[in-house]
């Protein structure tokens, strides 16, 4: 009877129960979200202003070079999972009962950052191979100009063969890495798991929820452009919701352990 119970444990573990959402699921992980950002306004204030900086940084860097200016820009989305690692654990401060302060962004990384700094190079290797994906791209679609000519331009890219095909490419590089980060991270924070649990059990929850996993990253999408449309200055609130909320979709997806 024991080896049943110690093996109904280990696979709790290994493959946790995953929940079924309801449609409107990813509109109340938002608006929990919103309350955890206004009860830890100042440290989450603090964050989104560093994902401000980068993105006017990345812009700087590769304003000259178009191909390194979408690749960054789009690229941004891949790796941001992997960035909010101090809004899991304030939400999940708060969650508990306790004081979600300042102090609570540099021990997450010092308790927790490890896993999540591994999921991150793996993110950034990805992100690498978008850029190659990108001039590749570019190529095809502009063999006249190449993805480096001095005659590119970023109006020169609004071509429909371009934009189409980055688009389906785009399209489907970002639906694999969000099958396998959506609640990933937070659960590498959560529990003593290894990244390959977490990332298999983030793409189990999108598998066994579809629609509502689409609708969230498509939610998650809208949010970013829209902040990155307004000078990136709208990162400084929209990265922080978005954060708080990935805590609270973990926590409705995957069953406590």
């Amino acid at each position: 009877m024991a080896q049943t119970l110690d093996a109904t444990s280990v696979d709790q573990t290994i493959r946790p129960e995953i929940h079924k959402l309801s449609k409107d699921a990813p509109y109340r992980w938002l608006r929990m979200g919103w309350q955890d950002f206004r009860s830890a306004m100042g440290p989450s204030l603090s964050l989104g202003l560093l994902f401000v900086i980068a993105g006017y940084a990345i812009t700087m860097a590769s304003w000259n070079t178009p191909v390194l200016a979408i690749t960054f820009v789009t690229g941004f989305l891949l790796v941001a999972p992997a960035l909010s690692l101090g809004f899991y654990a304030l939400s999940r401060q708060l969650g508990q009962g306790k004081p979600a302060n300042f102090k609570l962004l540099f021990t997450s990384w010092r308790d927790y950052g490890w896993a999540v700094l591994l999921f991150g190079i793996l993110l950034g290797v990805v992100m690498v191979a978008w850029g190659r994906l990108t001039g590749l791209i570019m190529a095809v679609a502009l063999p006249s100009i190449g993805p480096y000519s001095n005659l590119l331009s970023l109006q020169t890219l609004a071509t429909p063969e371009f934009v189409v095909l980055y688009m389906s490419v785009g399209l489907i590089l970002a639906a694999i890495v969000f099958s396998l980060s959506v609640v990933s991270i937070p659960m590498l924070m959560d529990r003593k798991v290894d990244i390959l649990t977490a990332a298999y059990t983030s793409a189990r929850a999108v598998k066994q929820n579809p629609g509502v996993m689409l609708r969230w990253a498509a939610i998650i999408a809208v949010l970013t452009f829209a902040a990155m449309a307004a000078g990136f200055i709208g990162l400084l609130i929209s990265m922080p919701l978005i954060g708080h909320a990935s805590w609270h979709a973990y926590r409705e997806t995957v069953a406590a352990s």
